[in-house]
């Protein structure tokens, strides 16, 4: 079983022109740029911009449908011409914020890029609170049987609540610090009845 296909030649009649990147022109879009004295072939190969052919008579639904399908630029003359074609943009453009707009206000001369910055930013005055949101650790030597000598062992292995006292592996601090064992576990259970 086979199947004929049927190719139309470009500019045939009945429906859109093709070329060979598979880009088109419509009857209407044809007909419109040749009444605005514009070559269809050109448009086609970018030698217009979406601004030139406005400029032309275009009209700008027509001119906007082209410039999406063919993707023309915008414009050839560029902002540092000093057209403020940037500045009417942004304008024009929906949904651009204050800080977007503000960027390209700012953005419209040469010292753009510099770091310095006019805005002011708003400041959040806190106060500070009456009571601190969490209490004090009590001092490991509030422990019973803890002295000022276990104290201080008990600071270099990072032990200077009785809090934290209250949590440790006794074996562990006491192979790792030098002391008895069964005095940090005395201590841990004194520092549990501490802090309950």
């Amino acid at each position: 079983m086979s199947k004929e296909y049927v190719v139309e030649p470009v500019g045939s009649e009945g429906g859109a022109e093709t070329d060979p990147q598979g880009t088109s022109l419509e009857p209407d879009e044809r007909a419109a740029l040749e009444e605005a004295d514009l070559d269809p072939d050109a448009v086609r190969e970018k030698h217009h911009s979406y601004r030139s052919l406005l400029e032309a008579g275009l009209e700008e639904a027509v001119a906007d449908a082209l410039r999406r399908r063919f993707s023309l630029p915008w414009s050839f003359v560029s902002d540092a011409d000093g057209d403020g074609d940037l500045d009417r943009r942004s304008s024009e453009v929906r949904g651009l914020g204050e800080a977007e707009r503000e960027w390209i206000a700012v953005s419209d001369d040469e010292d753009w890029q510099s770091f310095e910055y006019e805005a002011e930013f708003d400041t959040v005055g806190r106060e500070r609170p009456d009571e601190r949101p969490y209490p004090k650790p009590t001092p490991v030597t509030a422990v019973t049987g803890v002295g000022p000598d276990d104290a201080d062992a008990l600071a270099e292995g990072g032990i200077v609540s009785a809090e934290r006292l209250a949590t440790v592996h006794a074996s562990e601090v006491a192979d790792a610090l030098g002391l008895d064992v069964l005095h940090v576990r005395a201590w841990r259970h004194n520092a549990r009845e501490l802090i309950d």
